[in-house]
């Protein structure tokens, strides 16, 4: 049983373990300490060195290597809130919006940050494992019939009827299945 390093009386159950340079430095914290280092860094706006924050340590895995880092010169082209003058590094810092209007000025950039998280910026939801197939199936059914009907519509009746015969295929896969 780890002991908190800061209050020294609950049981650590937040351990952050940070190699630099090749040295190893270990944190261990129960959830109260760790909750309040939060709330501080938060109040502050800046890097605790002993204690830390998880969007500290977001930041700090995802960083650099994925383009949070901002450079001197974007400084001055990227957006401010007008409501809560919130900065788009103090946005990326935080990992939280200042207020509601946040949303609408950091817009033009959140599709680039949810892909660097996310790895996409569409959310396809889980598919449950039996039948997931079933699914992606009629899924794949329904974007063809949108692709159709555009097609038809600019009349490109050769590449329709590909996705007319591909959508046949598709359907007759479902009722075999059934």
């Amino acid at each position: 049983m780890m002991v908190c390093q800061q209050c020294l009386k609950r049981q650590a159950s937040v351990h952050v373990t940070q190699i630099l340079n090749n040295e190893k430095k270990e944190i261990h914290l129960c959830e109260q300490c760790a909750s309040e280092n939060e709330k501080k860094a938060m109040e502050k706006s800046l890097y605790l060195a002993t204690p830390f924050s998880i969007n500290d340590l977001l930041i700090g895995l995802l960083g650099k290597e994925q383009g949070y880092s901002v450079q001197q010169t974007e400084r001055t082209t990227r957006p401010v809130c007008k409501n809560c003058n919130m900065t788009y590094e103090q946005f990326i810092r935080s990992g939280k919006f200042g207020c509601a209007n946040c949303y609408n000025t950091f817009m033009g950039v959140l599709p680039s940050v949810f892909k660097k998280i996310h790895g996409n910026v569409r959310h396809h939801g889980k598919l449950p494992y039996r039948s997931g197939e079933k699914i992606k199936t009629k899924r794949e059914i329904i974007e063809l019939k949108t692709q159709l009907n555009r097609a038809v519509q600019s009349e490109e009746y050769e590449k329709a009827a590909v996705l007319r015969d591909r959508m046949r295929a598709l359907e007759g896969q479902l009722k075999e299945e059934i």
